[in-house]
């Protein structure tokens, strides 16, 4: 209860602050709206459909392009912790790639795919992999070789020393991975809506940038916050199953 306590009072905190510096006379109400009046405006937006409507293109694109990048991320990365040669032949291309910002590849999926859910599906993809590969090749180079020899003198063959010795071992350095890129592929494809695609939550991002609509702005901002807390909650959830083994 305490630590429940330790992360919601400095929430409230904030809340409670935004609302009495937005209600001060030298603060502009539509530069700065108090919370209640961002409150009251999600309200509305919920009740028009716009915002859920909007709210489930992103979750779909972004958990599609997650999910991709997540599963390519840690199969080519146990390939190249456990295989040299893979390694070398793939290390050289992902260096290369990794240091190019993921929103850099924005401009070339929409000469390449015109305004579809392929952009943002595709950038989040990009953004999510490296990391996640990088991580798990480390997760998997960090085991100490005598496991491995013994479970080969037992007789375990590749694909069981994988799926029984490696994968579970390196399981944490991947959860680090996939806790790190979560709120960054939000972030992502949040950005790729912006720039790219007439609809989500970055479309709406920009509508009421066109509209100096700011309440809608922070009603979505406010959505957008919340989305990240449940995507890092269900994670840091799925983590505490998987390695339960540890504790």
């Amino acid at each position: 209860m305490a630590r429940k306590l330790r992360f919601i009072i400095p929430i409230l905190i904030f809340f409670i602050a935004w609302e009495i510096i937005a209600r001060l006379p030298a603060v502009p109400e539509y530069l700065f709206p108090p919370f209640s009046v961002v409150l009251k405006r999600l309200y509305i937006e919920i009740l028009r459909g716009s915002l859920m409507k909007n709210a489930l293109l992103t979750i779909f694109r972004v958990s599609v392009g997650y999910f991709l990048g997540a599963i390519s991320g840690i199969t080519i990365g146990i390939l190249s912790g456990i295989s040299e040669k893979f390694n070398e032949a793939i290390s050289p291309l992902v260096f290369l790639i990794y240091p190019i910002p993921a929103i850099g590849w924005i401009p070339v999926l929409m000469i390449w795919f015109g305004i579809s859910n392929a952009v943002p599906i595709i950038a989040v993809l990009i953004c999510a992999f490296f990391p996640i590969y990088l991580n798990t090749v480390r997760g998997v180079r960090s085991i100490d070789n005598s496991i491995i020899n013994a479970a080969k003198t037992m007789g375990a063959k590749k694909a069981v020393l994988v799926k029984k010795v490696i994968l579970p071992l390196a399981m944490p350095n991947i959860f680090t991975g996939l806790k790190l890129e979560s709120g960054m592929s939000l972030r992502t494809g949040i950005v790729s809506e912006m720039l790219a695609i007439p609809s989500g939550l970055g479309f709406m991002l920009m509508k009421g940038e066109s509209l100096i609509d700011v309440p809608l702005m922070f009603s979505v901002l406010l959505v957008i916050a919340i989305f990240s807390i449940i995507i890092d909650f269900v994670i840091r959830y799925i983590e505490r199953k998987v390695l339960r083994w540890q504790n």
